[in-house]
This record gives structure tokens, sequence and C-alpha cells, in this order.
């Protein structure tokens, strides 16, 4: 990466002198520093600092800030006084032996051709630190003049966090945090950006909570988006109906479909196979019409013909297969599909619509019978759990590793950490941690985060709703973010004030 900046970077009247860098026992070294800073520096834990070194600058995160001051060193010494009612300041400059000191770790060396490279300076003991330039960071971090705008940097809003779309979604995304944090916000704000530059978007809802898009902000005007709903039942008739066309399905999602036993899958495994063969559509009737035929060619018990066909008639009951259903009418540029699995009915079938929907979705992408798209999973701990196997969770494997090269980005979205797949989460490459207060979730994902972000877990739990810690192939090195307010409604527990 290089970086455009002036031709003697250690010139930097501009920037604000924050302190010098001390020695320590632990350095300075090429990876990390102690900067003692002015009383009137105002910095906080998670901005950027620069050190000009002749014609390199070292780039450095602030990760911890302490107050030191030797007078109340000595507890010995600090209980005298207090038994004797002598305050400490009475006898001793107190304030003159107090200063702050920040550790900084080093994040990256711009070199004399405006060339990034990774840790490989150190710092000499008395040289100045500077607030980082905030062209040069944006530059430095990988920020963008024109892209995802989904805030600004925390305690520095002249750093606007715009991220480049084509790593956004071709790495895929992870929206993660307690319940009331802004997860679904910040989704949202995600959204809106991608479908302001007419990227197309797919929302898999459990909960009926994206219909808000349908308005701005004031919940009373329409916003300016395509919308296009859809449900599994709908009395009302003001939604699109979605439908599952068997044809599409190979005999293992059928099969998951209708909660068949493994013996039962077996048998309609053949039946599917003998179908195809004869040239013959995939339904229920032609389905049920074959059970006793390959039943019997291949010795099947009597009581798996009928379980068999029971559970193809309840399949039927339901009113969800048509073979005239087609998945490039779910994906319109520059338009959200909302597909709204919230009605009653039981997990096992709502986890199997998603791994057919998503299993649909990236074969029309891999044909390119629909464009680029980006695909929302709504509580993905639901379809992609940690300790069993299901469709759904093969498909979001399947994307994770194989979308980019078809232009098929995941989001995923979870509060419950511990029971979201490894596999799916570790391929997500951007990040967006909001506030998490469960321990056991901050040391699930810890193993997930870059070596620079983990140093924010300590202060997750305490963080306010709607920043979120942004980390990945996007960024260079993590941001402290404060999400930007929605342009569209938001239905949901978290709100964000302008």
């Amino acid at each position: 990466m290089i970086i455009k900046m002036n031709n003697d970077v250690s010139l930097n009247e501009k920037a604000l002198e924050l302190g010098v860098i001390i020695s320590d026992r632990k350095g300075p070294t090429h990876l990390n520093f102690t900067l003692q800073l002015r009383d009137e520096a105002d910095i906080s834990v998670g901005e950027y600092v620069e050190v000009p070194i002749g014609t390199k600058l070292i780039i450095g995160r602030v990760d911890l800030i302490h107050a030191i001051n030797e007078a109340y060193e000595n507890p010995l010494f600090i209980k005298d006084h207090l038994l004797r009612e002598i305050p400490l300041e009475a006898r001793f400059p107190t304030k003159m032996m107090q200063y702050r000191a920040a550790q900084v770790r080093i994040v990256g060396v711009i070199d004399s051709r405006g060339k990034v490279n990774p840790p490989n300076e150190v710092p000499e003991p008395g040289k100045k630190v500077y607030l980082a330039d905030p062209e040069l960071l944006n530059n430095f971090l990988g920020l963008e003049k024109d892209g995802i705008f989904v805030g600004t940097m925390y305690g520095n809003s002249k750093i606007k966090v715009v991220l480049n779309p084509k790593l956004v979604i071709g790495h895929h995304i992870a929206v993660l945090g307690a319940t009331g944090s802004g997860k679904s916000y910040t989704v949202g704000v995600i959204i809106e950006e991608l479908l302001d530059a007419g990227i197309p978007v797919v929302v898999i809802d459990p909960h009926g909570e994206y219909y808000g898009f349908a308005y701005s902000k004031d919940g009373v005007t329409h916003s300016k988006y395509d919308i296009y709903h859809y449900r599994l039942f709908d009395k009302s008739g003001t939604t699109e109906l979605l439908r599952i066309n068997l044809n599409n399905l190979n005999a293992d999602s059928i099969a998951e479909l209708i909660g068949a036993t493994d013996v039962q899958a077996d048998l309609l495994f053949l039946m599917v196979n003998a179908l195809r063969k004869a040239k013959q559509k995939i339904t229920i009737k032609n389905l049920l019409a074959s059970v006793e035929n390959i039943a019997s060619e291949w010795n099947f018990a009597k009581r798996t013909q009928l379980a068999l066909k029971r559970r193809l008639m309840l399949l039927e009951e339901m009113n969800i297969i048509s073979e005239h259903f087609d998945i490039r009418d779910l994906v319109h540029p520059g338009a959200l599909t909302i597909v709204d699995l919230s009605e009653d009915i039981e997990e096992k079938t709502r986890q199997s619509l998603v791994g057919i929907l998503l299993d649909n979705l990236f074969k029309a992408r891999k044909n390119k019978e629909i464009p680029p798209l980006l695909v929302v999973v709504e509580e993905s701990h639901r379809f992609a759990p940690q300790d069993y196997e299901c469709y759904s969770k093969y498909m979001m494997r399947k994307i994770v590793r194989e979308g980019r090269k078809f232009g098929i980005g995941l989001c995923i979205t979870s509060q419950r950490l511990v029971g979201l797949d490894k596999d799916v989460l570790s391929q997500c490459g951007t990040k967006f941690i909001l506030r998490i207060d469960s321990k056991t979730d901050l040391d699930y994902i810890r193993p997930f985060l870059d070596y620079t972000s983990t140093s924010d877990l300590d202060r997750i739990p305490y963080m306010p709703n709607g920043v979120a810690v942004v980390t990945g192939v996007a960024v260079r090195a993590p941001i402290v973010t404060n999400i930007r307010t929605r342009k569209t409604k938001h239905i949901g527990e978290t709100t964000i004030s302008d």
C-alpha cells in the first residue's frame, strides 16, 4: 500500500503534540512504546498517533492510559498521613509528581516513498508523539472517500469510517453483540449503504423486524428504497408468497425439509433418482406415486413406506410447494428483499427453508442469473449451530468459502456467539463487535480477532449501544466506531440519537 505524504515526514507543525516517548523496563521496542502525555493532551484509548523518525513515520494505536504519581506509591507512607489527618499535598508537591502515560502498540511504519511496512522501527526515548493526521490516518487504515459509510471514529469524529464494498462483501461480514447493543441497527446501516450503491440485498428475517425499511426514520414518510417482502403465509395479500420448487432440490434437502429418518432418506433418494432418470418432474404427487414401487424393488419395510408417505402429505398440506416459483424473481438490482420467516413453523423446517433458499441463490449467482448481492442471515446461530449439522449450516459454510468467486456475500449476526459455528465465523473477514456482556462469548470470539484488536476486549462489555469495534480485512487496524444514524425506520430494541 502506498500513501501520499509530504517529502519531509518529520515536519508536522499542524499536528497536535501529545507528549514524548519515555524509557521503561518494557521498551520502547519495534512493537510498542510508552508515551508520557502533556498535561493538556486530550486523547482516548483506541485513537491513533504518529511518531516522525527521520524520513519515516511510525503509526501507533493507544491501548491503555494510566495515571502515575510517585507521591502515592508507598501505602505505609500514605497510611501515616491518613492517621495524622495531614493532607499529603500539604507537605509534598504532589501535582508536580503526577503525569499520565499511554501504552501504544505500533501498527505500521510509513517509509519515505509512502509505502506501509509492518512494525520494524524502534522509536527512541524523547521522540515527540503527535495525534495522527486525519488524512494520513484515513489512507493508512484503508478507509475510502466513497463506499460504505458506517460512522465516525469513537472520540475522533474527524475520521469517517468508510469501507470498500468489494472487501466487505467479498470477504463476508459478522455483526456480533448482546441483545439491544445495536446489531440489527448496524446491519441496517450497511444495507442502506449497499442499496444506495445499487447492490441488491436479501435478508432472512426470523423475527419480522425489517419491514421498517419501507419508511424513513420518522416512521411516516415512505423511504426511497425498493422493498420486496416475502412470507410463507399471507392472508392479507400484501406480501409475496415464498414457495419451494422441488425440481430445484436434491434428495437430501427434501429429506431434511420433511424431517425424514436416515432410512426414509435412503428411500427418498432412490425415488428422486428414479424420477429424474425417467425425466419426470419432482412433485409431491409423483413422489407419492413412486413410493411403493421403489420400496418393493429395494425391500424397504412397510412401516418405512407409510411413514414417508405421511411426511410427504404433511408437506403438501403446508401449501408451500410450487413448481412455478423462480428464485430469480427474488433479487432485483438496488432493491431489498425481505424473507420473513417469523411465522409459526417448526425450527427444523425453518432451517431447511433457509438452506434451500441459500442453495438456490448461490446456484443462480454462480450461473449469473442474478446480479452480485449480499445475503443477510439474522440470528445466524439458529441456522449455523455449533453443535449439530443441518442444511442451512452446510450452505452458509459453502457461501463463506466459495461466495467471493461468484459475487455472493454473506452477513451473519448473532448475540449467542458460543452457539455459532466456528467455521462460518472464522471465514467472515470483516467483523463489527458491539457490546458483549458474557465472558463466555468474549472468550469464544477472542481467537477470531486480529492481534491488534484483542486489547479492546476488556472494554467491549462497557461500550454504549451503537458503538462497534470494526476489525478485519476492510481496515488495516481496528477502529472503535460510532455507528451513524439510520435513514430508515428501525424496528427493534436499539435506537441511536442524532
